[in-house]
C-alpha cells in the first residue's frame, strides 16, 4: 500500500535535524522512521495483550501438536483402508469366472 496521506509537523529545525540523524542511522527516510515508531508504539501499548496471547499458545502448543499427530495418523489409517478397497475385485462373484 503506498503512502499518499500527509502529516504536517511543527518543530524546531534542532528537532527535525534530530529526527532526520536518528533515521539516517538506521538506514531509514525519516517518514519510514516516523511510521515505524509508531507502529513500535502501538506494539508496546498492547504488549501486555501480546504477551498473555503468546504464553496462551505456548501452553496450548504441545496438546495441539499431539491433536494433529493423532489426525495424522487416523488420516493415514483410512487412507490404507481406502486403497485396500480399491485393490480388491469390485464384484468378487465375477472375479471368481
Amino acid at each position: 500500500m503506498s503512502a499518499t496521506a500527509r502529516l504536517v509537523v511543527q518543530m524546531t529545525p534542532e528537532e527535525k535535524d534530530a529526527l532526520d540523524q536518528r533515521a539516517r542511522r538506521v538506514g531509514l527516510t525519516t517518514s519510514e522512521f516516523v511510521r515505524r515508531r509508531i507502529a513500535d508504539d502501538d506494539l508496546e501499548e498492547h504488549r501486555e495483550e501480546i504477551e498473555a496471547f503468546l504464553t496462551a499458545l505456548q501452553t496450548a502448543g504441545p496438546s495441539i501438536v499431539q491433536k494433529l499427530d493423532a489426525a495424522i495418523s487416523t488420516a493415514t489409517s483410512m487412507a490404507a483402508a481406502i486403497e485396500a478397497l480399491d485393490a480388491e475385485p469390485a464384484d468378487k462373484d465375477h472375479a471368481a469366472e
